[in-house]
């Protein structure tokens, strides 16, 4: 307790009693309670629809993240899978280039032999055509041979043809049979 004294009058101050004074007086000012009151019905709608506009906000902004990385992560995997497809078609058209040009090269090796027999084959009919004494005879057998030649040779002209064709041939995923 402390004294104090003023032109005669003496106080006397006690701390407890300031506290308890400022407390009531602070209570008095503002009466109201601790925590503040719910707000009407009207305000509590309005807050809850404030309260959802910002999910509804915070989950379009999360949907259009995940998007955002599901595009990302599919280019991703669309660009590896072109790389790897550009990778393996350049192999494999290495391995059918190969394959073709064995191919053309057995099969031209095959006609020469076939010309080959067959121009061996003409040799023994042109000296037979010889041997005919009716000048008709030997003029039918002579257009004979002449067909034969140019059926044979039409024929290997049209197989080397029709193999480029296929060499050349480009076959797609979209093509129906």
């Amino acid at each position: 307790m402390r004294r104090t004294t003023t032109s005669g009058n003496t106080l006397i101050h006690r701390p407890g009693r300031e506290n308890q004074q400022l407390v009531v007086h602070t209570l008095n000012r503002h009466r109201k309670s601790i925590f503040p009151p719910w707000p009407d019905w009207t305000s509590r709608r309005l807050i809850r629809g404030h309260l959802r506009k910002e999910l509804e906000k915070g989950f379009e902004f999360r949907l259009k993240k995940l998007s955002l990385e599901l595009d990302t992560a599919l280019h991703q995997v669309r660009e590896e899978a072109n790389h790897a497809l550009v990778m393996g078609k350049t192999h494999l058209r290495k391995e059918q280039m190969e394959f073709f040009a064995n191919t053309y090269n057995e099969m031209m090796e095959r006609f020469n032999e076939l010309s080959d027999r067959f121009l061996t084959g003409l040799d023994a009919r042109f000296e037979r055509l010889e041997k005919f004494k009716s000048p008709t005879i030997r003029k039918k057998e002579e257009q004979r041979i002449d067909r034969a030649v140019d059926t044979f040779l039409a024929t290997l002209d049209e197989l080397v043809e029709e193999y480029r064709a296929i060499i050349t041939e480009r076959v797609g995923h979209d093509e129906t049979f």
